[in-house]
């Protein structure tokens, strides 16, 4: 029993791009930089035992959970958040969030709060700890088309669209009060056990996936030797 669900466990590793696995809960911070508005990043994380708490911090700035005083200034996000993994065009959409509203802080030069908020405890979006999610980082009005991520994001592929939406000046990065951002972002991803920025919504192999397949091999070549063994007995 132990081997078959050791043997599950593992290839479920495999296919989801498990990066680590643990019983606790831990914060990671991310930070980078957008070129155009219709850029997107991709995260991957490990549910914990308890809920999880993703957010922005590029727009108004402040301290991020890894102590990294973040400058106010970057683009208007969107948060959305897929799940459980491996993330292909059926994986659900299971929350969205623009604006984070009395959960971020203000802009010091707008006044607005534009930074981005998911607590998987409130609304309450059951995550399974051990299995893999996926954060997706967005412009605001680059939003989820559908409740699946196969319905893509709806200005993925047109460039620096606010530029016609708010124009603000030459550059990319315009919001919705016609002010002139930048492309700096900054996610705080805790409250997981494990969390890692990915490539294209596909994490990228590791030591810990590299073993994760090393032992599913053995175990199913463990497998075909005894059930030889028992037919041939």
């Amino acid at each position: 029993m132990f081997l078959r669900h050791f043997y599950r466990v593992a290839m479920c590793c495999v296919g989801l791009g498990l990066v680590s696995a643990t019983g606790s809960a831990a914060s990671f911070s991310f930070q980078g930089t957008f070129s155009t508005d219709d850029q997107s990043q991709v995260f991957s994380f490990v549910a914990g035992p308890g809920a999880a708490v993703l957010r922005t911090w590029g727009f108004a700035g402040g301290t991020n959970a890894n102590s990294i005083v973040i400058p106010a200034g970057g683009f208007d996000p969107i948060l959305s958040l897929f799940g459980p993994g491996p993330l292909i065009a059926s994986t659900p959409l299971l929350a969205t969030n623009d604006n984070g509203a009395g959960n971020v802080p203000a802009d010091p030069g707008s006044g607005e709060h534009f930074d981005s908020f998911i607590d998987t405890a409130s609304p309450v979006v059951a995550l399974t700890p051990g299995l893999v999610y996926f954060l997706i980082l967005t412009e605001s009005d680059n939003s989820p088309l559908s409740n699946t991520y196969g319905g893509g994001f709806s200005e993925q592929g047109q460039g620096n669209f606010t530029q016609s939406l708010y124009p603000c000046g030459p550059g990319p990065f315009c919001d919705i009060d016609f002010d002139q951002r930048n492309g700096n972002w900054a996610v705080d991803i805790t409250g997981v056990a494990s969390a890692q920025a990915v490539t294209a919504g596909v994490p990228e192999p590791n030591t810990f996936l590299l073993v994760a397949c090393a032992l599913a091999g053995v175990l199913a070549t463990w497998r075909r030797k005894h059930s030889s063994a028992r037919q041939s007995s």
